[in-house]
């Protein structure tokens, strides 16, 4: 028998939600982390209703709060600041018990993910730690799953490659912190700047956190406060975080298990990398999390045969390539409206069945299956951690042993919705 059920390797967004849904469903879980401390620097800094959710059910909630600003949206601008295009015209009901996008600093909420796991004794965090070579990891624990990045070597030791997605540019991010004192007049909603000299992304984010990625040219090496000075921003205005070239890829690994026996999984950047025009890399990575943990959860209890895990890559590599090409599209409006002010994309149209920025899983069935449920006055807090069926009133029994909940506001009309750990609908009562 294995000392461990789970094995994480990094223990960044991604390794740390997972650790922690894994210490709540009870299972022996090991974490190996090069560092001794959170990342030091704001990479990450948005995330949505989903992904607020998830760390709600890890036990967050009131720590998240403080932690978070609420998003006021996207605009795509012109070189002058005049309005294109609104990403998204309309504002939807907070169906999942958070508002749509909230931004963040990472080191916080790294902070917050590390601190969770220390309350959970089932769970060891080695820090300063690196990993063993995977056959010695796969003799220490059941399962391994790699967290460990874009140049993840557990990936490589499974053989598993990267399917280029088509997309390839290189960006100067800059951050910058602001001063108290007085500054700029600097824009309060995500600014997408279709300038034909340099394509630019400004996030107004928290608290005194700003962005700006610039689009580069060739090898240029460009002065980060020059690129700022259009924007009225001197260094009296802000301390400099951080300027770093980056280079905007969509990748996604083409397999998601593999090892001896299939016990090795990906997540996260491991799994899949995107350009940050949506702000979904963290957020995939965390529904990564989510739909793994419970799965593992199964199957080390016995509950489910092994080939439950095979509906990790089956329902989330989908989701993730069309996240992918939803940023992919999101880079490409900013270059075709800066050659053509007048091409603009078809608006978006409000659909009540539709929450986040793409589709539920598609698991079969009727409408809600595969959509989240819904989290009317923090129902969450009153569901068990694993399946569950919610319903429209008192009289309804399980037909499966399952607990059952009322709470009609949730279940779309029907009697009751049979809920998965994830708080995904997996089937529906007439």
């Amino acid at each position: 028998m294995s000392a461990y059920d789970v094995a994480i390797v990094g223990l960044g967004p991604t390794g740390a939600t997972l650790a922690n849904l894994c210490g709540q469903h009870g299972l022996r879980t090991v974490v190996f982390e090069r560092s001794t401390s959170p990342y030091s620097q704001p990479r990450a800094c948005h995330l949505d209703a989903e992904v607020a959710r998830v760390f709600q059910q890890c036990g967050f909630e009131a720590e998240l709060q403080p932690l978070l600003t609420v998003s006021a949206g996207m605009e795509y601008v012109d070189a002058h600041g005049r309005r294109l295009f609104t990403f998204e015209g309309f504002q939807r009901e907070p169906l999942l018990g958070w508002s749509e996008d909230y931004v963040f600093l990472q080191p916080q909420l790294e902070t917050m993910l590390r601190r969770g796991l220390s309350a959970l004794r089932q769970v060891d965090v080695r820090l300063a730690w690196e990993a063993p070579p995977l056959a010695s990891l796969l003799e220490e624990a059941s399962f391994v799953v790699a967290c460990d990045g874009g140049a993840s070597r557990v990936r490589d030791e499974i053989g598993a490659g990267f399917i280029d997605l088509g997309y390839d540019e290189h960006w100067l991010v800059v951050d910058l912190m602001l001063h108290r004192q007085p500054v700029p007049p600097l824009p309060t909603v995500i600014h997408q700047v279709c300038d034909p000299d340099r394509l630019t992304t400004f996030v107004p984010s928290h608290g005194a956190h700003r962005r700006w990625e610039f689009q580069l040219r060739g090898d240029e090496q460009p002065d980060p406060w020059q690129l700022l000075a259009p924007w009225g921003v001197t260094k009296s205005h802000g301390d400099l975080v951080r300027a770093v070239p980056y280079r905007f890829h969509a990748l996604v690994a083409d397999r998601w298990r593999g090892g001896p026996d299939g016990r090795v999984l990906l997540a996260g950047d491991a799994a899949h990398m995107m350009p940050p025009f949506m702000g979904q890399g963290m957020c995939s990575g965390v529904r990564d999390a989510a739909n793994l943990a419970w799965k593992l959860a199964e199957v080390v209890r016995g509950a489910s045969p092994d080939e439950l895990l095979d509906t990790y890559e089956a329902e989330r590599r989908p989701h993730a390539e069309a996240v992918i090409e939803l940023s992919i599209e999101a880079g490409r409006t900013l270059a075709r409206l800066a050659a053509d002010p007048t091409d603009l994309p078809t608006p978006a149209t409000a659909d009540p069945n539709r929450w986040s920025r793409v589709p539920g899983l598609q698991l079969g069935g009727e409408f809600p299956v595969g959509h989240q449920l819904p989290q009317p006055d923090h129902l969450d807090s009153r569901l068990p951690l694993g399946w569950v069926w919610v319903a429209a009133d008192g009289s309804f029994t399980a037909p499966d042993g399952h607990r059952v909940v009322v709470e009609p506001r949730a279940t779309y009309g029907r009697r009751a919705v049979l809920v998965r750990p994830d708080r995904y609908i997996a089937a529906v009562a007439s």
